[in-house]
């Protein structure tokens, strides 16, 4: 009877644990919502002609992502943003946009008040790469500078695209390489995610690496090219039922050089950024 007992217990242990370890999917279904509120802190200085030029922006914004259609070859979805607040100073000069004012006008409102309101669609393979969205309309490349850009994501704010099929375990590690390149865009990242603890059915997850980003783009006529060296540092919470992503705290550390006109722009900078997600 003791053996039975046993039995029973090893092989309810063993369902257990098969259970608890479950490879991570995109559980979502045709219909879900999720609401996405970021917060994006920038601050970079640039040594210019032996003057220190700085930048610093502040932004709030709101995405509401809607699950158009899933199948086994990944997701479709759309994502919209709904609001946004910006707050910039660059050499002198202050830049300010809320898109719940109807009186916004400047650069930075012709940059931003097209993309207010205006559903993208993207496509997800079934690990949670993006593999085809709209293109985004980029005014004069101001919205790379002042790291608003999307147009070369290669993921959403849903998933971890590197943790899709693993099975979640405290203490486990997995590291990460990735590359991407897009016309005069070319970035590699790698870096390391750490299942730190998992509780009621919520991983808490860290990641440590670097990414290297070239990026030549065109700003007030001249031809600029980018390279930056970035330590990226972020903490996770992560449904390990269906996925998604529902906290995300990250810190960029950053060291530029700009290539233009001749001349080499050292510079350094700081991004801080936060997500919570939440289903509606």
């Amino acid at each position: 009877m003791q053996l039975i007992k046993t039995g029973l217990l090893a092989l309810t242990l063993g369902c257990t644990t098969t259970l608890l370890a479950q490879p991570l999917t995109m559980g979502v279904k045709n219909g879900q919502k999720f609401k996405v509120e970021n917060t994006m802190k920038v601050n970079s200085s640039a040594e210019v002609m032996g003057q220190t030029m700085e930048t610093n922006m502040n932004s709030n914004n709101t995405t509401v992502y809607e699950i158009k259609n899933t199948s086994a070859a990944g997701v479709d979805l759309t994502a919209t943003i709904t609001n946004m607040v910006v707050n910039a100073s660059t050499m002198g000069q202050e830049m300010s946009f809320d898109s719940e004012k109807k009186d916004n006008s400047g650069p930075m409102a012709d940059m931003l008040s097209p993309r207010i309101n205006k559903a993208k669609s993207i496509t997800l393979d079934n690990k949670g790469t993006i593999v085809k969205q709209d293109e985004t309309e980029e005014a004069g490349g101001q919205a790379a500078m002042l790291g608003m850009s999307d147009a070369n994501s290669t993921s959403t704010d849903l998933f971890i695209p590197a943790l899709a099929g693993k099975s979640l375990k405290a203490g486990d590690s997995f590291d990460d390489v990735g590359t991407f390149k897009k016309e005069k865009y070319s970035s590699r990242d790698s870096g390391t995610y750490k299942i730190t603890s998992i509780e009621n059915g919520i991983a808490n997850i860290s990641y440590t690496g670097t990414q290297a980003v070239v990026a030549t783009g065109e700003q007030m006529g001249m031809e600029m090219t980018t390279n930056s060296t970035n330590t990226v540092k972020s903490e996770y919470q992560v449904d390990v039922k269906t996925g998604i992503v529902l906290a995300k705290a990250t810190v960029i550390e950053s060291s530029v050089s700009v290539d233009v006109a001749g001349m080499t722009i050292p510079a350094t900078g700081k991004t801080i950024l936060t997500s919570k997600i939440t289903p509606l």
